[in-house]
């Protein structure tokens, strides 16, 4: 193991909303197992249809 890297676990829920903020990003980790890379581009994916429908939105209404 690197001695500059932290293994943590975190719950799917804490890890959607760190990225639905945009506190985290792809680039910021790496997955241990396929399991958790699963999950992680389904919980990316998903902030990424979040983002985009919030966007569509607001021009829709004339917010942009």
């Amino acid at each position: 193991m690197e001695k500059n890297l932290v293994h943590i676990a975190i719950s799917p829920n804490a890890l959607a909303l760190l990225i639905e903020r945009g506190y985290i990003h792809a680039v910021d980790f790496k997955c241990l197992d396929f399991d958790s890379k699963k999950m992680v581009w389904k919980l990316f994916l998903s902030a990424v249809k979040l983002t985009k429908k919030n966007k569509s939105g607001y021009q829709e209404n004339g917010y942009v």
